[in-house]
């Protein structure tokens, strides 16, 4: 193990060089995950020929600096999932649900679960399934349909119910679930609803997250079903503004 000590400036610099470089560790994480020299996309970047590369290695393995927690996500594609496609949804959303507290594998709230025929003949009656994938992958999904049993909520506005949104426990932290539920709202938007509408489970402490994307409570009430314990669900609503396209680029 080597030591240096730095000086406020030169931690500065090597921060710095990061500003702007988020399609670079985008990209160094893409090479990571598919046990590639990630060092290759260092190039150009500041300084990093000041550590000597490993054998077999473009570059050296040069990160002093970087916000690793941000932005050393990968590149995640989101489309529409097809009617072929319905067993992947179906086990993306397993996973998730299994995997809904802290627990491996194991939830308090049985999984009221829609099989690959089910979820086939939702995508057949027009809902949307937005199927994220790293790479080929299969990581997170979520689901977007035109409801209106909440209409008293959305003062009376037809509105996109945006459910299951799922993430797989392995690919969670990495702003995957954010970007799915901005996909879904852009979605809302393009299909002519300004308004969206989601449910959630007050005990699994996601309320605060979708708060900071803008969601307000309406409604809070006490249910259970069968073999599941007491709890509290959560309605929350927001107005959609402004205008997004389609998903079908990598985001």
């Amino acid at each position: 193990m080597s030591v240096v000590h730095l000086s406020p400036t030169r931690l500065k610099a090597l921060q710095e060089r990061w500003i702007g470089q988020e399609d670079r560790l985008r990209r160094i994480a893409q090479s990571l995950l598919a046990g590639e020299d990630w060092t290759e996309h260092l190039r150009g970047l500041p300084h990093v020929h000041e550590v000597p590369p490993r054998g077999g290695e473009a570059l050296g393995r040069d990160l002093r600096g970087a916000d690793l927690s941000r932005h050393l996500v990968p590149l995640i594609d989101i489309r529409p999932a097809t009617v072929g496609e319905a067993a992947i949804v179906a086990g993306v959303t397993l996973e998730a649900m299994r995997n809904n507290t802290p627990l491996p594998d194991v939830s308090p709230f049985p999984a009221e679960f829609e099989g690959a025929e089910q979820m086939a003949v939702a995508i057949r009656r027009g809902e949307v399934f937005l199927l994220a994938r790293c790479g080929p992958k299969p990581v997170g999904v979520v689901r977007i349909a035109e409801r209106r049993e909440y209409e008293e909520l959305t003062d009376g506005r037809s509105y996109a119910e945006i459910s299951g949104l799922a993430v797989h426990p392995a690919w969670r932290k990495l702003g995957i679930g954010g970007r799915l539920l901005g996909a879904a709202e852009g979605f809302a938007l393009d299909g002519g609803r300004d308004t969206a509408l989601l449910r959630t489970t007050l005990e699994l402490g996601l309320v605060p997250y979708y708060q900071r994307r803008g969601y307000e409570t309406r409604l809070m009430r006490q249910m259970t079903y069968a073999g599941a314990p007491m709890f509290i669900d959560v309605v929350m609503v927001k107005g959609l503004a402004g205008g997004r396209r389609r998903p079908g680029a990598s985001a």
